[in-house]
């Protein structure tokens, strides 16, 4: 193994000379011999030494402290004493340069051998311990994550740039301050103010930081933040030394989530559209083709039908089919929802179906009639008539109540029947009845609920704001 390359920096050509034949002599390379700090600092930028002898006393301007103290501040080289001076300012000043060693002269030989490679290895391992600190802090400013350590009186000792940017203070700021006045939370969902940031079981190594936070800036800025954990840094004597937290800034995902609901409301919104269009085309159709073919058979049932038993027959059944293709354009597209509230078309609706099937549907309403754009209205109407037609035709209910609350800022809709219950979550995606009412109801901004009733049955119950954004 090569032995260390050494710089001598000593006024005296003897104790140089001196010097360069010990170091020699044991296997080292001297690399040069100087005499002042100026040519120490200029030879160590060409040629960087892996060690510096200094003498304190040297010629020019510059002494052996403040030219060590330029040597490792550019360089990082590691410097001996050797100095005959051992008066306290002396030694205090070297002391500020953190010197690898400090020999007094005269010294024995075996003894600066000693110090020598006690110098090497320390600063070897200190180099090492450098450049792997030097990886992972590099790491660590550039992970997207926020990471603040605390120590154990819970006060700052670090802050990475994403940390930065969301608490809105700069490293130097937060240093040594509590995380309290940093991490400045609320629960978004609760309101509670502040929350603590600081949940965590260190015992079973429980490590989940509470979710549905809003942290509040520097700035005055809530920001929400998740996806995170507070981790405890335990020593080599099981000593709790410090918290290691680490969370992520939500913005943009809940920006995104944002985009992709504004975006799935709009594709619902255009599909039902199309629906409602082609309901009305398909009604058009029936009242002014079918309807008016059948008028006009009628018109021409004495000319073409001699028999008068036979025609009066034929009158009845043409009458039966202009009533049911008049009922299924009404289906199709209530008229009645172009010219009246919609507790009225409700309760008309209640009626009919009541009138066709035979069965008990009765119709409440409370509050004064909201003021509803025709799409509201439309799609309150259709969840309505799909859950109505639903308890009959799949829960076979033989009692149905609709119930309308209007009130200035909110619709509630509900329909209950005694039918046989709702089938188990699980095919509800597969119900397309539900599903047309959850998309109509997700247009509406609304919430909606199938549950069971408490005697039995089914309770299709929808909120909706009067006026969607």
């Amino acid at each position: 193994m090569s032995k260390a390359r050494i710089m001598i920096v000593e006024d005296s050509f003897i104790v140089a000379y001196h010097l360069q034949a010990t170091l020699e002599g044991e296997g080292y390379t001297v690399l040069e011999k100087l005499d002042s700090g100026s040519a120490a600092i200029e030879y160590a930028a060409q040629n960087r030494p892996d060690l510096v002898l200094m003498d304190i006393m040297l010629n020019g301007e510059l002494d052996g402290i403040q030219t060590a103290s330029i040597l490792k501040s550019r360089y990082n080289l590691p410097v001996i004493y050797i100095t005959a001076l051992t008066d306290k300012d002396t030694i205090q000043r070297a002391k500020i340069t953190e010197p690898y060693g400090y020999l007094t002269k005269p010294f024995e030989d075996r003894e600066i051998f000693t110090v020598i490679e006690m110098a090497l290895y320390k600063h070897e391992i200190e180099s090492r311990l450098r450049q792997s600190e030097e990886k992972y802090f590099t790491t660590v400013q550039s992970i997207s994550d926020a990471i603040v350590i605390i120590d154990d009186q819970h006060t700052i000792s670090y802050l990475n740039p994403k940390a930065e940017a969301i608490t809105g203070y700069k490293l130097g700021e937060a240093l040594g301050r509590n995380v309290a006045d940093i991490m400045y939370l609320r629960n978004e969902a609760t309101g509670e103010f502040p929350v603590n940031p600081i949940q965590c079981d260190i015992v079973s190594h429980h490590n989940t930081m509470p979710e549905g936070l809003l942290l509040g800036s520097k700035q005055n800025v809530w920001v929400p933040i998740g996806e995170g954990s507070l981790s405890p840094v335990i020593d080599a004597h099981d000593k709790l030394i410090g918290l290691v937290m680490i969370f992520k800034d939500l913005s943009e995902k809940r920006a995104n989530e944002r985009m992709a609901k504004d975006f799935e409301k709009q594709r619902l919104s255009a599909l039902i559209e199309g629906q409602e269009r082609e309901r009305s085309r398909i009604a058009k159709d029936l009242h002014d083709g079918l309807g008016q073919i059948l008028n006009a058979v009628k018109m021409n049932v004495n000319v073409l039908v001699t028999d008068k038993r036979t025609a009066q027959d034929l009158y009845k059944l043409l009458d039966e089919a202009i009533i049911e293709s008049i009922r299924i354009s009404e289906n199709l597209l209530p008229s009645k929802l172009r010219d009246f509230d919609l507790a009225t078309c409700l309760r008309s609706m209640c009626r009919q179906m009541n009138e066709a099937v035979n069965i008990p549907i009765s119709f409440q309403s409370m509050g004064i009639p909201a003021r509803l754009e025709q799409t509201h209205k439309v799609n309150l109407y259709r969840i309505a008539q799909e859950a109505v037609t639903n308890a009959i035709k799949h829960a076979h209910a033989s009692s149905i109540t609709v119930r309308l609350s209007e009130r200035p800022q909110a619709v509630h809709l509900s329909i209950e029947d005694n039918g046989k219950g709702i089938r188990p979550a699980k095919d509800d995606r597969n119900h397309s009845g539900l599903v047309n009412m959850r998309d109509r109801a997700e247009i509406l901004q609304g919430k909606l609920s199938v549950k069971p009733g408490p005697e039995g049955g089914t309770i299709v119950m929808i909120e909706t704001p009067v006026h969607p954004n």
